[in-house]
């Protein structure tokens, strides 16, 4: 199952202390293959296996990414678009900054409809952009973020990875 939706903050100075935070503690506590608790976690676990395969570092677990791409999630199935442009957040980029995430290189995957972590990263590993920004040696965090669908959406599943270099 999903985690619960995240209530976001609005304070942007909040925000930067927190990814600042959390990207101090990550190299203690993160584990390369962490519990798979959720969707979001096998899908981040699945990705390090992939960087392990193809002999690059594993991508570090970053929260504020996590939110970042669970809202994007949302947002996707809520306002019925699929799109790396949001009406809400507008690019990758500028919805990044708006949760404070200081970063100097970004990318961003999206997919729809897949039911299962593996089926979506399957989808992505064969897609040569999406495998591109997955396989990146540029990017050193990922946030990963589902949806379910519902009865109005266009599709059962919205799937966002968000990748970054700080």
């Amino acid at each position: 199952m999903t985690k619960k939706k995240t209530v976001l903050r609005k304070n942007t100075a909040a925000r930067k202390t927190a990814v600042k935070k959390t990207a101090a503690n990550n190299t203690k506590t993160d584990l390369l293959y962490p519990l798979q608790e959720t969707f979001e976690d096998e899908v981040f676990a699945l990705v390090n296996q992939e960087r392990e395969a193809a002999g690059l570092p594993p991508l570090s677990r970053l929260e504020v990414l996590f939110e970042a791409a669970e809202a994007k999630a949302q947002d996707m199935r809520d306002n019925n678009y699929f799109d790396h442009i949001s009406p809400t957040y507008g690019t990758p980029g500028q919805m990044l900054t708006q949760f404070g995430v200081e970063w100097t290189a970004y990318g961003e995957n999206i997919a729809a409809g897949q039911r299962t972590p593996a089926a979506v990263m399957e989808a992505w590993m064969n897609s040569p952009g999406h495998r591109a920004n997955i396989l990146s040696p540029k990017f050193t965090h990922l946030g990963v973020g589902f949806a379910p669908g519902t009865t109005d959406s266009r599709f059962r599943t919205y799937w966002v990875q968000e990748f970054v270099r700080l």
